[in-house]
């Protein structure tokens, strides 16, 4: 049986070997390495570890902002006579700003981005059902930012979020 399947090795293509030269350029891309087959996978498998934390930050900083817009959007419509009003008697778009901005002010004290958000909304869409359709995206957002946290938080997930994309 050892004597049929070597020679099954030798005169058939069971058995093929190739040599390779596995060099390729480390650390900060100036020194080239000659790796052997496992060096490189393992060094694959870190550069995807590396990315997938540098996406999903980015990601989260971009959800956490809309999140943040989410809110003060909210608040205006809970307290959409005051904002109208405050808008009404604003000399200009800085003024309006400002007051939206006001601490002072403990309906609403909204952020710089919050303030801008509301001053771009036009009148027809405070209504009761973009009230709806904000809700519904805070609670997406919410549950997009857990698991944005998860994967900068668990080495296990971003390992689990690597197997699944292959």
């Amino acid at each position: 049986a050892a004597v049929v399947q070597n020679n099954l090795f030798k005169k058939t293509s069971l058995q093929t070997s190739f040599s390779g030269n596995f060099l390729a350029l480390m650390g900060a891309g100036t020194v080239p390495t000659r790796f052997t087959l496992r060096g490189a996978l393992e060094c694959f498998l870190d550069f995807r570890f590396e990315t997938i934390r540098r996406k999903t930050s980015h990601q989260l900083g971009k959800v956490a902002a809309r999140a943040h817009i989410v809110v003060g959007l909210l608040k205006a419509l809970k307290h959409v006579d005051e904002v109208i009003d405050i808008i009404r008697k604003a000399k200009d778009q800085n003024n309006a700003r400002d007051k939206l901005m006001d601490p002072k002010n403990e309906n609403l004290g909204l952020s710089e981005e919050q303030a801008n958000a509301v001053l771009r909304l036009q009148l027809g869409q405070l209504t009761r059902l973009n009230k709806d359709k904000l809700t519904d995206e805070k609670k997406t957002l919410k549950g997009s930012i857990d698991k944005l946290q998860n994967l900068m938080d668990n080495d296990t997930a971003v390992r689990t979020s690597m197997v699944e994309e292959f």
